[in-house]
């Protein structure tokens, strides 16, 4: 009778012993088996490399005066009209998600992440050249030829230079506000899955620049 209880109690142990070890176990490999959201969004963001994610049209117009501009004495001297030079270039915001760290992002809650971008770049790019001369009384003025303005675009070219400047950073706090509606979108797309949400938010410096109201006047005139 007691050799009976004492089998009976040691297989009720066992059993508990194994059902315990079992339940460790699975366990165990669901914890290993669940990553982080956080984590998974970092290693997510990361494989997107330097990722575009805004762009805009461009358009800059300079005005050529050739009794001011011109080099060849003649049109200099009997030219009344002006020669406009419209420049079309594709303002594009970059970002190169590679530089994003696990401190940049932080899980508000079960739903929703918030994520800090590295700073965007924003440059110019795919430039081409349009002209168009204006009509004014003089009818002796000879229209200057491709190489001409050409020439006269190279004699001025840092003023050149710093006027497409200025239309880029004109431009740049609509680009900026662009691309952040634009990562948050593609990422919260990768993280559907797991239904979590994700807030972007701007570096301290782009944020800075995204909130400036500039009144933007793409047309300028070399002097």
């Amino acid at each position: 009778m007691v050799m009976h209880t004492i089998s009976t109690f040691t297989r009720h142990t066992v059993g508990v012993l194994l059902a315990l070890g079992l339940l460790y176990s699975c366990k165990g490999v669901k914890t290993e088996q669940e990553t982080p959201p956080v984590q998974v969004l970092l290693t997510q963001a990361q494989s997107l490399s330097r990722l575009e994610l805004a762009t805009s049209e461009l358009r800059t117009t300079l005005a050529l005066d050739p009794r001011q501009d011109g080099f060849l004495g003649w049109k200099r001297l009997l030219g009344t009209r002006e020669t406009k030079v419209e420049i079309v270039s594709q303002a594009s915001a970059y970002c190169d998600l590679r530089l994003l760290t696990e401190q940049m992002i932080r899980q508000r809650n079960d739903s929703t992440i918030d994520l800090v971008l590295p700073p965007i770049e924003v440059t110019r790019e795919l430039e081409s050249m349009h002209r168009a001369v204006s009509k004014e009384a003089d009818p002796m003025r000879s229209r200057l030829t491709e190489n001409e303005i050409e020439e006269l675009l190279q004699r001025q070219r840092a003023k050149v230079s710093k006027i497409l400047d200025d239309a880029l950073l004109q431009i740049r706090p609509q680009l900026l506000a662009d691309a952040r509606a634009a990562a948050e979108s593609k990422l919260s797309e990768m993280m559907q899955q797991l239904g979590v949400h994700i807030h972007v938010i701007l570096s301290p410096s782009d944020e800075a620049e995204s909130t400036r109201n500039p009144s933007f006047t793409p047309t300028s005139k070399t002097k």
